[in-house]
């Protein structure tokens, strides 16, 4: 006789004392963006964090996959604090002085005493300098990429307590058929991972990474037999299991997936829950660090811009390679406002019907690490030439960068119309939508935030009305295409989209 989860492990949600139990028993492997965070972070988050890592010890690992992508992005990731801290400064002296200003005015109009006038710039300086101290003090500790190792503070704690816990790559036989496997299960929609698609000509691993970092951890627990918790700030459905904006646990396929291999249970946890729950490892954190390691802070991956000399660079080489149909791929790109449907692909570069497009961005992708080994582009930028999926299918079409759009043809607008509000972050959507020779279509919120390279506004998933509002820029992109939307469920996260008559 079965029971009631038997053969149904994934449904069953795990309640919060479970959860606490488990930071207790269970392995516990760090993502790579959580590593990264730790440069984000206030100096307090950071410190708690490190702490709660400590207090793990030998339950503590890194898959070689995170700790590959860490180092990968580790220069990326410094930079950003310091420059939010200098925005924020020169925000905050831009309005005290303003401040200054409007006093003065208002003082000669009312004939205020000199005295009083000088209290009250007292005053002024004196809560514009409690506010530089604040944004000094939450600062996390300032690196720059020449920093070496040793004086790299939170490299320094993470050498310490990272030593001989990296889990160590497989041999080159066992690694390439794991590569091979997460690629598979990309194109099969199964989790983790499988939202990366467009990684897939970024990186030797192709679109495996999660997967890599997910099997490893899993392989880990089984040979320990113990229970596992993956910690990761990544919030996408292809790891967790969504109700809309609630996250309930791993996917029930992992689940089951790791319980059928191990008998033993898996958890997913951000860093938030971390610091949220480190009373259950006796680990005393300030009731803030929480809060700051829910800050979503996307930005990480925020890229660089392309210039004319490095597009100039790259379309030499390509013609250089005989490869002049890429070229020709991107200008016409340009042309038409930045994204070129798969059909005009093969008309305008004469391709036979039977030959399929995979593997298309590589040559680009390749040309573009030489320019960033060069020092010619910053170390990430958008990448040239951008697939875009749709319904786990074959490739609909290539986007180029908005900024490679301007430098080839700088008097080009997008075809669709759109105004300036509804260009920026939803302009994608509204081309895919315009190009669309159908009067209804139907999507999941993942599948337009995959178009989208970027997340919903939370009102999306909180709101039905934002979704039916002219007035956002949501709203004005899908109108601005000859779109309306209709249907619309934050409980299943899918919405229909139909032409406007």
């Amino acid at each position: 006789m079965a029971g009631l989860f038997d053969g149904f492990e994934g449904y069953r949600v795990v309640s919060e004392a479970e959860s606490r139990q488990a930071l207790t028993t269970a392995l516990v492997a760090v993502d790579a963006n959580v590593l990264l965070n730790l440069y984000r972070y206030n100096a307090r988050t950071t410190a708690d964090l490190l702490t709660i890592f400590e207090k793990l010890g030998d339950r503590l690992v890194v898959p070689y996959q995170a700790m590959r992508e860490f180092h990968r992005n580790r220069l990326r990731a410094i930079g950003n604090p310091e420059q939010a801290t200098g925005e924020a400064r020169a925000a905050l002296e831009k309005s005290r002085a303003a401040a200054v200003r409007a006093l003065e005015t208002w003082s000669k109009q009312l004939a205020i005493d000199d005295a009083e006038l000088q209290r009250l710039h007292v005053d002024i300086d004196g809560v514009f300098q409690r506010l530089r101290d604040a944004i000094d003090q939450a600062t996390p500790d300032r690196v720059h990429p020449s920093t070496p190792a040793d004086a790299d503070p939170v490299l320094s704690r993470l050498s310490e307590l990272l030593a001989g816990r990296v889990l160590r790559r497989p041999g080159d036989k066992v690694w390439d058929a794991l590569i091979a496997e997460g690629n598979q299960r990309v194109d099969d929609l199964i989790p983790p991972g499988y939202l990366d698609a467009e990684k897939g000509d970024q990186y030797p691993e192709g679109a495996a990474g999660d997967f890599l970092v997910y099997q490893q951890a899993c392989h880990e627990a089984k040979t320990r037999d113990m229970d596992l918790i993956i910690v990761t700030n990544d919030e996408k459905e292809d790891w967790w299991w969504r109700r809309g904006p609630d996250m309930i646990g791993p996917r029930q396929e992992m689940t089951k997936e790791f319980f059928d291999s191990t008998g033993r249970r898996l958890f997913l946890m951000r860093a938030s829950d971390l610091l949220n729950r480190s009373q259950a490892l006796d680990v005393e954190v300030n009731p803030e660090s929480a809060r700051d390691a829910d800050v979503n802070r996307a930005d990480i991956h925020e890229p660089g811009k392309w210039t004319a000399e490095a597009v100039d660079m790259l379309l030499q080489q390509l013609r250089g390679e005989g490869r002049r149909d890429l070229a020709d791929v991107i200008t016409a790109a340009a042309s038409a406002g930045g994204t070129i449907s798969r059909e005009d692909i093969y008309t305008l570069c004469d391709y036979r019907e039977d030959r399929m497009l995979r593997g298309i961005t590589r040559p680009t992708a390749r040309i573009t690490g030489d320019l960033q080994a060069a020092r010619v582009l910053p170390p990430s930028v958008t990448p040239m030439m951008k697939p875009v999926y749709i319904d786990a299918g074959a490739l609909s079409a290539i986007r180029i960068p908005s900024e490679v759009v301007d430098i080839l043809n700088p008097n080009t607008t997008p075809s669709t119309g759109l105004d300036a509000e509804a260009s920026g972050k939803y302009q994608p959507l509204a081309d895919y939508l315009a190009a669309l020779d159908t009067e209804t279509t139907s999507m999941t919120f993942g599948e337009i935030e995959d178009i989208l390279g970027d997340t919903l506004a939370p009102s999306a998933r909180k709101h039905l009305p934002y979704w039916y509002s002219p007035q956002n820029s949501l709203g004005k992109a899908i109108a601005a295409a000859g779109f309306k939307a209709r249907g619309v469920r934050t409980e299943t996260e899918t919405v229909e989209f139909v032409r406007r008559s």
